[in-house]
């Protein structure tokens, strides 16, 4: 059995369209022996969601070993994704993950809706102080991680995560945006394949 965690991105939730499909298709091919599948829900500001995922995840893996989970995080999901994968030793799959996140977060600094969750809330300029550190801190295992990338992601400049994860599986996927809007679903027996290698 493959343990699939959905880290989600930011202003998005448990229930993100990637997640959903990704449910729906263990369904349809009676996939449930062989995976099952968790998406948190965790807090917006960037660092009460690490401080939530730290203890979620050690928990997780109190219960499960590292070679039985993946973690599939998109956008910001994918910077925490990378930081709970480098925590506890799993595979990560990220989906046009967020690189140096306090490079964007400096321009949302303010009042928030997540319409996903109904919730409210404020990112402060301290928390780009925190994200400064946790960026600093972040460290990739090539052999551990997949990056799907779409080619042309309107809202982050994937020439980063060319960068950061270039020793990784990195697919490009041409006339992708930042959501994989066109054709996720064509990507998820990949995913599933990797996560379960």
């Amino acid at each position: 059995m493959t343990h699939l965690f959905y880290i989600h991105g930011f202003l998005s939730g448990p229930n993100a369209v990637k997640a959903t499909m990704l449910k729906e298709y263990l369904k349809e091919h009676n996939l449930g022996a062989s995976f099952d599948m968790h998406s948190p829900d965790y807090p917006d500001p960037p660092e009460e969601a690490y401080n939530y995922l730290c203890g979620y995840f050690d928990r997780v893996f109190e219960e499960y070993k590292s070679d039985d989970v993946c973690l599939i995080g998109s956008s910001m999901g994918g910077f925490f994704s990378t930081l709970m994968a480098q925590r506890h030793g799993c595979k990560a799959v990220l989906l046009n993950p967020c690189v140096h996140p306090q490079n964007y977060f400096k321009s949302l600094i303010g009042p928030q809706f997540n319409s996903s969750t109904n919730r409210n809330f404020e990112l402060k300029s301290e928390m780009i102080d925190v994200l400064k550190s946790l960026d600093a801190s972040v460290k990739v295992e090539p052999k551990k991680t997949y990056v799907i990338i779409g080619d042309q992601d309107e809202v982050l400049d994937y020439s980063f995560a060319l960068e950061l994860y270039k020793d990784c599986h990195i697919d490009i996927i041409k006339g992708e945006d930042h959501a994989f809007t066109h054709d996720f679903a064509s990507l998820i027996k990949p995913i599933l394949d990797y996560a379960a290698s």
